[in-house]
């Protein structure tokens, strides 16, 4: 239980740290980099300088998170960090869900992969269930709870769609967009 304290507290002081960092003049330097290297580098901005800088940062901040992944788990291996199916999680939660670019879109993509994985296939359960009460032919087993990775593909597939900036890009897009 105080590991779990201990590795949210971080968590938060990681994305606090973070978004400072943002929202500094350093973070401004790097958005003018990202845009136009060379017009930044006219204005006076060491380019490589800062590009190296926010390398180290990146650095510090996965060897942040893989130290807290460590004191979450009581292990830590390749299985754990290097697997095929945690890197396409971690690909799935930052661009499909969240949306490349912010922060907030990275919580708002684990938080609802998570909720997805672990909520997702007793909802399965319950619709199957109600389809076979209700007599319908083909539906419990479309619902059947053993398809919940088919019906969490299909709702990434849609939020690529109709979202192809991520949750935090589709609801920066609407509010930009005014009444």
């Amino acid at each position: 239980m105080l590991s779990y304290y201990l590795v949210f507290a971080c968590c938060a002081a990681l994305f606090l740290a973070l978004l400072r960092i943002v929202n500094s003049p350093f973070g401004r330097v790097l958005q003018a980099i990202r845009e136009n290297p060379f017009r930044a580098e006219a204005l006076g901005y060491r380019i490589v300088f800062h590009r190296t800088f926010a390398t180290c940062i990146a650095a510090a901040g996965a060897c942040a998170a893989g130290a807290l992944d460590a004191l979450w788990l009581h292990y830590t291996g390749p299985d754990t960090a290097l697997s095929f199916s945690i890197q396409i999680d971690v690909l799935v939660v930052v661009v499909v869900i969240g949306g490349m670019g912010s922060l907030y879109g990275s919580i708002a993509g684990a938080a609802l992969f998570v909720v997805a994985q672990n909520y997702l296939q007793a909802l399965m359960g319950k619709l199957s269930a109600g389809a076979a009460e209700a007599g319908l032919p083909l539906l419990p087993g479309l619902f059947h709870p053993d398809r919940w990775l088919l019906w969490l593909g299909l709702m990434f597939i849609l939020a690529v769609y109709f979202a192809p900036t991520g949750i935090v890009g589709a609801l920066r897009k609407r509010d930009d967009a005014g009444p």
